[in-house]
C-alpha cells in the first residue's frame, strides 16, 4: 500500500495538539513515501470537508502522557463519513504514562467511535521504545526496516487484548488489515519520536491513492506555499480557475516541487501531489480547474 497502481503516493492528513510531533511525523511519513501534510486546527467546515475528501487517510497524533481533547473531532468525523482510513498515532509511551490500551480507550470516547490497538511498543532494557509488535500478525518491526517473526510469549500476552480487533473486522466482513485500509475500523498504533519506531509500519498499511474529484488545495509547510493534489485531469503550471464555496476567481500556478524527491515539476499526473507557489495564494480547501489542450 502507500501508492496507486501508477505509483502515485498516498495522501495522509496528520493532525494533533502537539505541533512539533505532528510536524515530525509528517516528515517521517514523507521519508516512507507518503505524501503527508500537517493539518492546522480550526479550518472552516467547507475547507476541512474538501481536504478530507481529497485525502486517503487521517492520522491523529496523541500523547499517552498528555492525552487529547476534541479539537480535531470534526476532521476525524469528516474522514469517517468519507470512508477514509483513520489511525491514532500514540507517542510518549513512557513507563509513567498511559499504555496503548488506555490511550485507545480515551481516543474512543473523544472521537466517538471504537479505536482498537493495532501495534504495541517493544521496550529495551531501559524501557525505551525500540520497535512495535503487530497485534494482528505477531510480527516485530524495527525502525531500521528489519522484522522478526512472532514470539509465543508476546503473542500470548496480547491475544486477549486483540480479540475485539478480529471480532470487529469479522462484523464488517473483512480482515483487520482490509478494515483499516478501507476505513471500516479505526485503529491506534505506536510511534516513537526518539527511535522512529512504528512509522514504517504505519506507512506500509495506509491505503493506495485514490484521485480526488478535482484538484484540491491542501496545507503546506510554509506561509507562502500550498500543497496541490491533482484531480482526474492532472494539473500543469499556468493559469487556473479557483472555486471556493460559491465564489470563483483566477490564479496562476507559478511553480511546483515534488513533496518527496527534490526537483521541480511542470505537471502533476492525476492523484499526484506537490508543493506549489500560486499568485494569488488560494484558500485551503479550494478546488482548481484548468483548461486542457484541445
Amino acid at each position: 500500500m502507500g501508492t496507486s497502481g501508477s505509483g502515485t503516493p498516498t495522501v495522509a492528513l496528520v493532525f494533533g495538539l502537539d505541533n512539533a510531533v505532528v510536524r515530525w511525523l509528517t516528515l517521517r511519513m514523507r521519508d516512507e513515501g507518503i505524501a503527508a501534510v500537517s493539518m492546522p486546527a480550526d479550518l472552516p467546515p467547507s475547507a476541512a470537508q474538501a481536504i478530507c475528501s481529497a485525502a486517503d487517510a487521517g492520522v491523529h497524533v496523541v500523547s499517552a502522557r498528555s492525552g487529547m481533547d476534541g479539537s480535531f473531532l470534526e476532521y476525524w468525523q469528516l474522514l469517517a463519513e468519507a470512508g477514509k482510513s483513520r489511525l491514532v498515532a500514540v507517542h510518549d509511551l513512557l513507563p509513567t504514562a498511559l499504555d496503548i490500551n488506555e490511550t485507545a480507550a480515551i481516543a474512543s470516547r473523544v472521537l466517538e467511535e471504537d479505536v482498537l490497538p493495532a501495534t504495541f511498543p517493544l521496550l529495551d532494557d531501559d524501557e525505551s521504545v525500540v520497535g512495535v509488535l503487530d497485534a494482528i500478525t505477531g510480527q516485530q518491526s524495527f525502525p531500521d526496516g528489519t522484522t522478526e517473526p512472532p514470539r509465543d510469549d508476546f503473542t500470548e500476552a496480547v491475544a486477549m487484548e486483540t480479540n475485539s480487533l478480529f471480532d470487529e473486522a469479522d462484523a464488517v466482513g473483512s480482515t483487520p488489515q482490509e478494515a483499516l485500509a478501507d476505513g471500516a475500523l479505526a485503529m491506534a498504533v505506536t510511534v516513537d519520536v526518539r527511535s522512529g519506531a512504528g512509522v514504517s509500519w504505519l506507512a506500509a498499511r495506509l491505503p493506495s491513492r485514490t484521485e480526488p474529484a478535482a484538484t484540491t488545495v491542501l496545507p503546506a509547510d510554509g506561509n507562502d506555499a500550498v500543497v496541490l493534489t491533482a484531480g482526474p485531469d492532472g494539473l500543469a503550471v499556468g493559469p487556473v480557475l479557483v472555486v471556493q464555496a460559491t465564489s470563483t476567481s483566477s490564479a496562476h500556478v507559478t511553480s511546483m516541487a515534488d513533496l518527496l524527491v527534490p526537483g521541480l515539476k511542470d505537471r502533476l499526473e492525476p492523484g499526484a501531489s506537490a508543493s506549489a507557489l500560486m499568485t494569488p495564494r488560494p484558500a485551503l480547501g479550494a478546488l482548481l480547474f484548468q483548461d486542457q489542450p484541445g
